[in-house]
């Protein structure tokens, strides 16, 4: 066969199966971090099809017709989108007016947010935090990216539509569309900021950049005009760089750390670069991939990728409230199986009885509201729709559903001691710089230990040998939010302590940072780590720790919450003792097992004697070390 026909729409195999991939790598993240840290791709992927398809559809009404029927796009655009948002945000709000209640913060303004498309910039910021993970993540928190598709169908029509009446040569938009998509992807570095990505991860202006990868494609790559057919050497060609993006994809899947700033100083616009050419290659109806990629499975996910994403995060978070965080790989496959089952009967009686319901003819008698209840879908779903609103109509009335969730005594301790360790931390490197200048000068080089101070010896219930041993060391201490908490503490005993901590953070995101303070010629003799309240560690992860800290001693702090990676990580820490002789592990679990009174109300973090305690472990284990 030749080219296809101009002015003919065809059915594109293989985008399904990109779909399911989008989906698959979603909830996958979302369930084992750890394992697919970069599964959040999916994201960009769901980004740039949109953005190729919307835009491919546009440009081929406006050569058959030309014009473009706005009013006729909207409308099908809300009944192919809006009634499965609605009800799944009707669901789940009922859910927590049942069940739930401590999520009915700000609850009206996530509802009407989501219901406006503006989520995404209501997120940046009012997002959820990390606390919100521990005493009841938000059900919401994925439906950002629907908002930032909702402004882009909504603005998007209109410009094609210009842009076409102008005449503009194609390649010139889509080289002027490309330039825009690099200034939203450098912008995105410029918003950046370690210690709140909100704004970078959810804004549209930030991560417009991916759906105009996909429209930048539409204009110079028409899914009409593929010739079915291709020489074999440009077949094997166009095949191999097809197979190159899907292997470039599919590493990003597994490698690409969103915790990373590179991720946002450029990584993550590379891989979308990289996405936008496997779904071009995809497009082709000559590729290997166009029908590698069409399947049973892959389309049956496809189809209802919609639902799928919808409902995965929700039932995700009654789940770990109904059986207190159990993640098990059964329990998390037993998560999976409850999501595709909803999003089947969302896809049956929600997507498809809107999306196939049409205007009926002008007959005598024949009513609009009787066309739409005449199939036995459309009853089932409005009965289910008027439950659900009943339920919402509950939850909202709440007074909670207004008020954003009152900040705790943890988090208001948290926030006082990140400006108290960041003015410590710069002093601290100030004397590790001075401490490289002197051993360049091929001085001997000692970091002159404090006097003891009397009250330090009571506070944290260390001797007079034990303070005098460790309270000159320089050290580099690494955590998520538990150390934010000691950090301070450790300052006071130590203080030429670099703290690098942060709200939420992984494991997986520790060899990079170890690698930035040895790139610096920074990192101390003495390295901390309190890692592992968040997720597993990980073997892998574990040796690059090991690999970047060298010979240098390492005193790594168990943890202690009732998640079950805890014990997991800390059997793990436990045999990897006796392998490296440099680790010294600090067992706060065994300290705080049977003394809750040290722990905060979320029974993870140290209260304020807590912190004073675990400094303390650590500081013996410490002096404990030196010979």
């Amino acid at each position: 066969m030749g080219q296809n026909s101009a002015g003919k729409r065809r059915y594109i195999t293989g985008f399904d199966g990109l779909r399911a991939i989008a989906v698959i790598g979603v909830i996958v993240f979302h369930l084992w971090p750890n394992r697919l840290t970069g599964g959040w791709l999916g994201v960009p992927l769901f980004f740039v099809l949109s953005g190729y398809l919307i835009t491919d559809l546009l440009i081929q009404e406006y050569d058959r017709n030309g014009r473009i029927d706005l009013i006729g796009f909207y409308r099908r655009r809300i009944k192919r989108l809006y009634p499965a948002l609605v009800v799944m945000l009707f669901a789940t709000a009922t859910m927590i007016g049942l069940f739930a209640r401590d999520l009915l913060y700000n609850l009206r303004a996530i509802i009407s947010s989501n219901m406006l498309y503006i989520y995404n910039i209501w997120a940046t910021k009012h997002g959820e935090s990390y606390f919100d993970s521990w005493g009841g993540a938000s059900p919401f928190t994925h439906l950002w990216s629907l908002s930032i598709e909702g402004q882009f169908y909504f603005i998007w029509p209109i410009i094609v539509f210009i842009v076409l009446a102008l005449r503009i040569k194609r390649t010139k938009v889509s080289i002027a569309i490309l330039v825009v998509a690099t200034l939203s992807a450098i912008w995105m570095g410029v918003m950046y900021d370690p210690a709140n990505i909100n704004r970078a991860y959810y804004g549209t202006d930030t991560r417009i950049f991916a759906v105009l990868f996909g429209t930048a494609l539409a204009f110079t790559w028409p899914s009409n005009r593929m010739k079915m057919t291709l020489s074999p050497r440009v077949k094997r060609n166009l095949d191999m760089l097809g197979i190159g993006s899907l292997v470039l994809t599919i590493i990003g899947f597994f490698w690409l750390n969103g915790q990373w700033s590179a991720t946002y100083m450029g990584l993550m616009f590379v891989f979308t670069a990289v996405i936008a050419g496997l779904i071009a290659i995809t497009s082709h109806p000559a590729s290997f991939l166009s029908h590698a990629l069409d399947n049973k499975v892959l389309n049956y996910l496809g189809t209802r990728s919609y639902s799928i994403y919808l409902y995965q995060l929700p039932v995700f978070v009654f789940f770990d409230k109904f059986t207190h965080h159990n993640d098990s790989f059964i329990v998390n496959l037993l998560k999976i199986a409850v999501v595709l089952g909803i999003a089947e009967l969302s896809y049956r009686y929600v997507e498809n009885v809107f999306r196939r319901f049409k205007k009926p003819a002008m007959q005598p008698g024949v009513t609009l509201k009787a066309r739409f209840f005449a199939s036995r879908q459309a009853k089932i779903m409005a009965t289910v729709a008027a439950v659900f609103l009943l339920g919402t109509v509950n939850a909202v009335a709440a007074k909670q559903s207004a008020k954003p969730r009152p900040e705790t005594q943890l988090q208001k301790r948290l926030h006082a001691n990140a400006s108290e360790i960041s003015a410590k931390n710069k002093r601290a490197l100030e004397a590790a710089k001075a401490s490289n200048a002197k051993k360049k000068s091929a001085k001997k080089s000692s970091v002159a230990a404090k006097p003891v101070d009397p009250t330090l010896l009571s506070k944290y219930g260390l001797t007079k040998d034990q303070l005098g041993k460790i309270s000159g060391n320089a050290v580099t201490a690494v955590g998520d939010s538990v150390m934010v908490d000691v950090a301070p503490d450790l300052q006071e005993l130590m203080p030429n302590t670099v703290a690098d901590a942060a709200v939420g953070r992984q494991a997986y995101s520790v060899p990079g940072i170890l690698q930035s303070y040895a790139g610096r010629g920074v990192l101390a003799p003495n390295v901390i780590i309190s890692i592992g309240t968040n997720g597993t560690i990980g073997e892998d992860v574990f040796k690059q720790i090991m690999n970047t800290v060298g010979d240098r001693q390492v005193y790594w702090v168990n943890g202690y919450a009732d998640r079950s990676w805890i014990a997991t990580n800390n059997q793990f820490l436990t045999s990897q003792a006796s392998q490296y002789p440099n680790l010294h592990i600090v067992d706060w679990n065994d300290a705080v097992k049977d003394h809750a009174d040290l722990l905060g109300d979320d029974h993870v973090h140290p209260n304020p004697n807590g912190s004073v305690q675990y400094a303390a472990e650590i500081a013996k284990a410490m002096a404990n070390s030196k010979k």
